[in-house]
């Protein structure tokens, strides 16, 4: 009779789904995990897989025992070693030789069992003579060269694995594949998740599907894969629950794309097919190149193949490197569609300003179910859209309306110092590794800067839309050089560059930014000012990150700024 090594009884795992401070309002918990039960023989290799947030890397911490159940029990027979995040604990100045101390040690290894294992280890990595140099001169696939060497050579029973597979090169991630091959060999307990089901299928003896956090298989490899890309095909919309709404302030709804790597595909039951779908400019004219500030429509062609009641209509907006721009749809807006019947459609979104800069973004389209489960057509990634604009190399993602004065002089600067000639070249990019930081000039100085309402009230939290005031003070020992320009730019916590402001020095000391309607949705932000020197191309002084403030919203929505829409639908 086989032993079984992990046992799993009933294991649930919740989370709180927003913090505790919203006392007044009934929320239900988020369960990551729902009453698993399973068995994993020893020596068995056994795959977990399922869509993403189906509970597989939660299921794995709680096997590894970095997480507790919630409820459930979990019996584990054996060294276990988790395989999470190659390299977690690396030092980027001690030496990759200083790393396998110290990485071993995290892992749960003495130093005894290290040295041992210390030659097997640099060589199995390749790494040769680079394994005394310091790991910050590693490139990331070196990185994790070592990393999986490590793991690769040391003493476990259970090994648990997420995601860590495509390590370095063809022939290194084909070596890794083999030492996995050798530990099923002389009957090590294997437990990996993985999206390749090449690798589930050449390496599994068994598979556990997961899918929201509930177990819905278990058993044979092919029949496991073959639920799992069934469900592949009912991939699910993602943009929030319904218990995200008033009347509570909503307050985190940034957001990135899942995985740019999947932009471009096409999912779904195909109830309801997107057929086609249009850009539509502010003068009628059909085209994905739509200016900055401009109202647009998008267009979205379907038919529906059979009766789909309270269906929901959603369009999300990416950037190109996967930040979420905004992404409104018909369930949040209140919007009740009480049936689709059989035939041809159209919804549309009708964006009243085009609040992004110039740039190349991604469009996800869906049709999905009442419940925001099912997806009847989703294309994820699938449409280009792109915003233009008299600057189109600028870095930031935003582009809100706004106006600067001086108050001192009387000057007032109304445009947005969009051409090349009045606008130079600023590089925010020099900032962004030194985040809370100052810098000093002799000549000039930034002495403080003060968030205002409307009412020019001091404060920190604004409401989405309302109007926002930024008064930021120099002070010179000199006159300022035409040369110089008042730069100030908006930071995401996440360290997005949401939207800078440029001003030339005017010989003035107080600078005040207003914002008619500051749209950032919620989330903590924070402003960077600085002094650029033309002349020079670097910033003379600059305060970078020390000045946050929060934004929240009475609505619910996803991304980064809110852009005023309607939504309208013909035919079926």
């Amino acid at each position: 009779m086989s032993q079984k090594t992990v046992v799993l009884k009933s294991v649930s795992k919740k989370y709180p789904i927003m913090k505790a401070q919203h006392k007044d309002v009934n929320l239900q918990d988020f369960w990551a995990l729902r009453d698993v039960g399973a068995d994993i023989e020893s020596g068995q290799v056994m795959g977990i897989i399922g869509r993403n947030g189906a509970g597989k890397t939660t299921l794995l911490n709680i096997i590894a025992g970095v997480l507790s159940p919630t409820e459930g029990e979990v019996s584990v027979s054996g060294k276990v070693m988790g395989l999470f995040n190659l390299g977690v604990g690396f030092q980027d100045e001690l030496s990759g030789r200083e790393n396998i101390f110290l990485n071993g040690a995290i892992l749960g290894a003495d130093r005894k069992e290290i040295e041992s294992k210390l030659d097997s280890i640099i060589e199995f990595s390749e790494l040769g003579n680079f394994i005394n140099m310091p790991l910050g001169s590693y490139s990331q696939g070196m990185r994790l060269r070592l990393g999986f060497s490590i793991i690769a050579n040391l003493d476990f029973d259970i090994l648990v694995i997420d995601e860590v597979l495509a390590v370095g090169d063809a022939l290194f991630q084909n070596k890794c594949f083999e030492r996995l091959i050798d530990f099923k060999r002389i009957g090590k307990t294997l437990i990996i998740t993985t999206q390749g089901m090449d690798l589930i299928e050449r390496l599994c003896d068994k598979v556990i599907v997961l899918d929201h956090g509930s177990l819905v298989f278990k058993g044979e490899v092919s029949e496991g894969v073959n639920r799992y890309r069934n469900l592949l095909n009912t991939e699910k919309f993602f943009v929030g629950a319904s218990q995200y709404k008033k009347p509570y302030l909503i307050e985190n709804t940034k957001k990135w794309a899942d995985n740019i790597s999947d932009w471009g595909k096409k999912f779904g039951g195909k109830e309801v097919v997107i057929d086609s779908v249009e850009f539509i400019n502010k003068s009628g004219v059909k085209t994905n190149k739509i200016n900055t500030l401009d109202s647009f429509k998008i267009k979205v062609f379907f038919t529906v193949r059979d009766r789909i009641e309270n269906p929901h209509f959603g369009i999300a907006i990416f950037k190109n490197n996967g930040v979420y721009c905004y992404g409104p749809n018909t369930e949040f807006d209140g919007h009740i569609i009480p049936e689709l019947r059989q035939g041809r459609g159209c919804f549309i979104l009708d964006y009243h300003k085009l609040l992004l800069a110039p740039g190349d973004y991604k469009i996800s389209i869906a049709i999905w179910d009442k419940n925001e489960t099912l997806a009847f057509d989703y294309h994820y990634g699938y449409h280009e859209l792109i915003v233009t604009g008299p600057d189109n190399k600028r870095k930031e993602l935003l582009n809100m309306p706004f106006k600067i004065k001086c108050s001192n002089v009387g000057h007032r600067f109304t445009s947005f110092f969009r051409d090349r000639n009045a606008k130079p070249d600023i590089n925010p990019d020099l900032l962004t590794d030194k985040i809370s930081q100052v810098k000093h000039d002799n000549n000039i100085k930034i002495e403080c800067i003060k968030f205002l309402d409307h009412n020019k009230n001091k404060k920190d939290v604004f409401m989405t839309n309302e109007s926002v005031k930024f008064d930021i003070k120099l002070a010179y020992t000199k006159p300022a050089s035409k040369d110089l320009y008042l730069w100030a730019g908006i930071y995401r916590d996440d360290g997005v560059y949401c939207q800078g402001i440029t001003a030339p020095l005017c010989g003035c000391m107080d600078y005040g930014v207003v914002f008619p309607e500051f749209s950032l949705l919620p989330g903590i932000y924070s402003i960077s000012v600085g002094v650029w020197d033309t002349a020079e191309s670097k910033f003379l002084t600059h305060h970078h990150g020390i000045y946050p403030f929060k934004m929240v919203f009475d609505k619910q929505d996803h991304g980064t700024v809110f852009m005023e829409h309607k939504w309208r639908w013909e035919g079926v």
